[in-house]
Parts: C-alpha cells; sequence; structure tokens
C-alpha cells in the first residue's frame, strides 16, 4: 500500500531538507519538464504560473522545456510580497522569454497548472477563479503541478472553482486529496516525483492507496465442504425491496460463501429462480440457523419490525455487516446505538455519505469535506469497522490507520451496487479474513470489476450491480476469465 501524506508532514519534509537541497524549487520545474518531454510530442506550451512557490517550479518548468527545444508561453499571476525563491525563478525565465500578466486564453497545445498547488487555504478569489476558468476552457491536455489548483490536498474538498487536469506531477510524497472525494476527477492520473528525497521512515503517513489487489483468500483445500467456508445470512428485503437482500445473497455465494440464507421480511417469496441456491427464510428462521457471519440492511426499511431485525441481529455473537436501511435505524436509535458499542462480535458499517452524516449527527457536505476525519470518527465513535463509500472509499478501523481504494469508476454509480458490496464483504468475512482485510479486499475487488467493465464499455453507462457480481467472480477465478466471457 502507498503512504500519503498530509500538507502539514510534506512542509516538515521541505524545512528538512531546506539546507541540504536548496534547489528543491529547480528540481521540481526539471522534473516536471523532463516528465512532460516524455510523454508529449514537442508542441506550444502556456504556463501558467501562480505567486506562490508552486508559480517558481512552473517558471522552471517553462525555463527547462524552453531549453529542450520547446515553445514556451508563460502568463504569472503578480505576486504581493516576492520571497527569495519565487524572485530568483522569475528572473531564471525573464532571462529567456517574456511574462504575460494577463489572463491566458489558451487555443492550441498543453498547459501547466502551476497556481496554487497546495498552497490552498480558502476558496480561490475573482482572479484565481478567472484562471481556473480559462485553464479549464482548454480542450488540449492540461498538466497540474503538485495538486490542480483550487483542490484541497488533504481531503478532495473543491471549496470553490479548480483545474481539471488530465494530469497531475505531483512532488515529494502522493496526497491523499489527489485520491477521494473530487481527487481523481481533477488529478486525472498521477505521478509521484520524489526530486531525489526519501521520506523518513519515522513520519506517519495520512493514509495509505490501494492500488493493487491487497491480498487474496488462501487456496482451498480437497478435504473441506462447504461449512469450511462459512454459513451466513443477510436480513432485508421489506415489500418491495426484496430485489437488494437478493443481490447481496447472489454476492455473497458468487464469492465463496460456503451457504448462504436470505432472511425475507416478505413473506411472499419463497425462491430466487436466477439462483436457486440461495435459501429463503424468514428472518426469524435465519438469525436462529447457526451462522459465521451477517450482514442487515439491504431493503431492511424503516419500520418498528425493521428495529426488531435489527436489534435482533446485534445480538449475534458473530460479525455483523450493517448498510443500508441498517444505518439509517442505528442513527436515529439510541439503543441501537449502545448495542453496537456493547458488542463482543466485530461490527463492519458500510455508509456511503449521507447515512454517514446522519450517523454522526452532520450533513453529507461535511462528511465529504474532509471524508478521511468523518471515516475516523465513525470508527471510533462506533468501535467498528468502516467503509465509507465514494470516490476513493475508506476503509479503517479502531487502532489502524485508513486507507483509500485506489480502484473503480462512476459506471459503479447504478442501484444495486452497495447491496453487492455487502454480500462480498459478507462472504469473506465468512472464509476468516479480519474485518478490515475484508472491507480492503472487497471494496478494491469491487471497483475493479467497473475498471474492468468501462475498459469494455468506454461511456461508463450501463453497468449493473448483478453484472458486478460476474466481474467479482471472474476476479477472484483469474484462471476462469475467458470461459466465464
Amino acid at each position: 500500500m502507498r503512504p500519503l501524506f498530509s500538507n502539514n508532514t510534506l512542509r516538515r519534509i521541505e524545512q528538512t531538507h531546506a539546507t541540504a537541497h536548496p534547489a528543491l524549487m529547480v528540481r521540481a520545474g526539471k522534473g516536471a519538464a523532463a516528465w512532460i518531454a516524455a510523454h508529449f510530442a514537442k508542441q506550444v506550451v502556456t504556463v501558467v504560473a501562480g505567486p506562490g512557490h508552486n508559480g517558481g517550479d512552473a517558471l522552471y518548468c517553462a525555463a527547462e522545456l524552453h531549453g529542450l527545444g520547446w515553445p514556451v508561453i508563460v502568463h504569472a499571476i503578480p505576486p504581493r510580497h516576492t520571497k527569495p525563491a519565487l524572485a530568483a525563478a522569475l528572473k531564471a525565465w525573464q532571462r529567456i522569454g517574456e511574462v504575460h500578466t494577463d489572463c491566458p486564453h489558451v487555443t492550441d497545445g498543453l498547459v501547466v497548472d502551476g497556481l496554487l498547488g497546495i498552497g490552498l487555504d480558502s476558496a480561490p478569489d475573482d482572479t484565481l477563479v478567472r484562471w481556473i476558468d480559462a485553464i479549464n476552457r482548454h480542450r488540449g491536455p492540461i498538466v497540474a503541478l503538485d495538486v490542480p489548483t483550487g483542490l484541497n490536498a488533504d481531503t478532495g474538498e473543491i471549496p470553490g472553482h479548480a483545474v481539471r487536469a488530465d494530469h497531475t506531477l505531483t512532488f515529494l510524497a502522493d496526497k491523499p486529496g489527489l485520491y477521494t472525494a473530487y481527487g481523481r476527477d481533477h488529478a486525472g492520473e498521477v505521478t509521484c516525483l520524489d526530486l531525489g528525497i526519501t521520506v523518513e521512515a519515522d513520519l506517519a503517513p495520512a493514509a495509505f492507496l490501494v492500488a493493487t489487489q491487497p491480498l487474496a483468500l488462501p487456496p482451498r483445500q480437497h478435504a473441506s465442504h462447504k461449512g469450511t467456508y462459512g454459513t451466513v445470512a443477510v436480513v432485508g428485503g421489506a415489500s418491495g425491496m426484496t430485489g437488494a437482500a437478493m443481490l447481496a445473497g447472489r454476492a455473497a455465494l458468487q464469492c465463496g460463501a460456503g451457504k448462504v440464507i436470505v432472511g425475507l421480511q416478505d413473506h411472499r417469496i419463497h425462491f430466487d429462480p436466477h439462483q436457486p441456491e440461495l435459501m429463503i427464510q424468514t428472518v426469524d428462521d435465519a438469525l436462529t440457523a447457526p451462522l459465521s457471519a451477517l450482514a442487515v440492511g439491504p431493503g431492511l426499511g424503516t419500520t418498528t419490525q425493521s428495529v426488531d431485525s435489527l436489534a435482533s441481529t446485534l445480538s449475534t455473537a458473530v460479525p455483523v455487516i450493517i448498510d443500508a436501511d441498517g444505518l439509517n435505524l442505528l442513527a436515529r436509535h439510541a439503543h441501537l446505538q449502545r448495542s453496537i458499542t456493547q458488542r463482543g462480535a466485530p461490527t463492519i458499517l458500510t455508509p456511503h455519505p449521507a447515512e454517514a452524516a446522519r450517523l454522526l449527527g452532520t450533513d453529507t457536505r461535511a462528511v465529504q469535506a474532509d471524508r478521511l476525519y468523518a471515516a475516523q470518527e465513525l470508527s471510533s465513535r462506533y468501535q467498528c469497522a468502516i467503509l465509507l463509500k465514494g470516490s476513493g472509499s475508506i476503509c479503517t478501523a479502531p487502532g489502524h490507520p485508513p486507507t483509500i481504494n485506489g480502484s473503480g469508476n462512476g459506471a459503479l454509480a447504478s442501484a444495486g451496487q452497495g447491496d453487492v458490496l455487502s454480500g462480498v464483504i459478507l462472504a469473506l468475512v465468512a472464509q476468516g479474513l479480519p474485518p478490515l482485510d475484508a472491507l480492503r479486499l472487497a471494496a478494491y475487488l469491487h471497483g475493479l470489476a467497473g475498471d474492468q467493465w468501462r475498459q469494455d464499455h468506454p461511456s461508463g453507462i450501463g453497468l449493473t450491480a448483478s453484472d458486478t457480481i460476474a466481474g467479482i467472480r471472474r476476479l477472484l477465478n483469474p484462471l476462469n476469465q475467458e470461459a466465464d466471457r
């Protein structure tokens, strides 16, 4: 897993190495220019420089590209107070070419965004908004230096306007805001240029990025049977919402659970014709079975019966995954919250941002403004493993650093995907994975199934929850991928 560092930590790194490496700004500019020259054909480059250190990085990048024979145009916002490092960068460029102080109007070539970097501390002012909009109107490639202007490097929040880059060349170390909330949409493809500096091992990362499959299930032994891989139950499926519970059950079965019971509140349904292996029972019957793990919430509803079903689930001595309406009920009822903290067995909560906001007594905007904090606060408050869904889903548990999932895309924004994810987590827990490992693996596989589907469907439209189940099964059985296709 790749470490991600906060702004405060990165500033300490810069200060520590300032004496030994006084030309970090030069290194950043040269490194960015070398990357651009290696990845693009020679063309006109418009370098947009801001009034701080990010602007200095951009000016040295401009000078280096000019030295490589690229035609370079520089637009810069004049600084109010020129610091020595930025003054040196300005002089370096002015020995070569002109600095335009008007808002750029780019019609062709490539744009380099060096307006703010990690220097964002509030919403951009009117001048910056005009320059950001001018960059975003460009239809050619946009390369951001360190962080796209307007994006919070710690949280992925956008307090106002932000550059939407195709590529981001981030310096020294990776930042969490590039991978969660709005980060992935605005950063594009991220490349880290370490500038020749090794981050000290004793500096704690803010989070870790799960960029590859974090672990795998062990191979199955010949001398095993269905009980070896767990008996699980999905509790939910009120009238009109049975599909949610069925999807979770199907996902659990396809991802390796030995036996899957679906406890439906709607007693009219006794059989799943698409997955006849599922055992359809009442909620009471499902909860009396010898279970390895439980998921509660998909299609549960919010009636008095639903509250009773959730309370009964929490009284069991097995790991419980709570999703969907289960989370909404938990947010409303103090006695259910007390039950969570008193459980001896593990509990997992899988909220989307709105559900997380209800659990925290805040609003969705506050959750999205600092997703890492929200996930850790949920974990601490409820003493649970947490998967906070969304772009760059966050997994954490008490005493563990958070991770940001690096797979997935907007194709997964369709009904039932959360139910599928709950079923995958349920199956992995039943097969023996600790809760946090199960969350990280499930989130990664769920996202990767969406990524592989999008390779064949570039528009990203039409991925159903059932398609995702099939995709995850192929990922768990790589030797059978072609046969399944």
